[in-house]
């Protein structure tokens, strides 16, 4: 019989060599051995959202996050879920209980989040909160040293004309 650990060191196996569908077996499996764990909701959201299934994605991350609030992966995954769906109020939420927890601790995640608010705030005509915000992940990019979210943010900025 395998253990919980085994099932997840095996579903981190085919996560790697991206059999998202095998994997997220495997973590379904040691999550039925270990319901509290927080990383195998995790890493089941993230096969579902690469393999589509953005609501199943949702629902782990949800029960991920009711267990380790404070987790910013999860949390950032959720809201980017919610963002690409629409659901911009509670993307919005994610965003700022980000910002609110990360302050200037974590520029990285604190970049992310304002990027994300930025194109709320965009989409909502909300232009000069927006410009705020874009700035802001632009600065904390920068201070990170994190070219490839500079990148992302001008390809964001180009994206909405700016």
């Amino acid at each position: 019989m395998n253990t919980d650990k085994e099932l997840f060191r095996k579903g981190l196996v085919l996560f790697a060599a991206r059999d998202f569908s095998g994997a997220a077996g495997c973590f379904t499996d040691a999550l039925l051995e270990n319901p509290e764990n927080v990383n195998y909701y995790y890493y089941r959201g993230v096969c579902y959202q690469e393999t589509g299934a953005a609501g199943e994605a949702i629902s782990d991350y949800t029960s991920a996050l009711s267990r380790s609030p404070s987790a910013y992966p999860i949390r950032y995954n959720r809201a980017d879920l919610f963002l690409q769906a629409g659901d911009l109020e509670k993307a919005r939420k994610d965003f700022e209980e980000i910002l609110s927890d990360a302050g200037k601790d974590d520029p990285h995640w604190s970049a992310l989040a304002y990027l994300g608010r930025g194109l709320i705030r965009l989409e909502e005509g909300e232009i000069e909160e927006a410009i705020i915000d874009l700035t802001a992940a632009e600065d904390l990019a920068r201070l990170d040293g994190d070219k490839l979210l500079l990148a992302r943010i001008g390809d964001e900025l180009e994206k909405s004309g700016f």
